[in-house]
């Protein structure tokens, strides 16, 4: 099963049209581990090896945060992290905050809906 780790990193590189071989090599990692990561087979990389394999992803400050904040966090809900890589207007703040709900059943909201209902909280909050 992927993780939210393993799905932003892949996501950022098929954003750059690298192969995981291609990353691996750009990045002096192991191309093996890397499929790894994407799997979710391997879930706690080092902030060293996060930080080695973002330079050759060319990941932008805001999306960086969000890789380094899953590397504590891989179990995140993979359509939440995609959705939020896909969107440059959900900062960080909100996609942490709605990656940390928890929801009761099998029912989930998308996550448009789960990012529009941390709008709405965090608007809220500064009233």
């Amino acid at each position: 099963m992927q993780s939210g780790l393993g799905a932003a990193l892949r996501k950022l590189r098929e954003r750059r049209t690298l192969s995981i071989r291609e990353l691996g090599r750009l990045a002096d990692i192991d191309h093996a581990y890397i499929y790894r990561l994407e799997q979710g087979e391997k879930t706690n990389p080092s902030p060293e090896l996060i930080a080695t394999s973002l330079s050759p992803l060319k990941a932008n400050p805001r999306d960086a945060a969000m890789v380094k904040w899953l590397v504590e966090h891989s179990d995140a809900w993979e359509d939440l992290v995609e959705y939020c890589l896909d969107d440059p207007n959900v900062t960080v703040e909100e996609f942490s905050m709605a990656a940390g709900v928890r929801h009761r059943g099998t029912a989930r909201p998308t996550p448009s809906v789960l990012i529009e209902r941390v709008r709405r909280a965090l608007s809220a909050g500064n009233e």
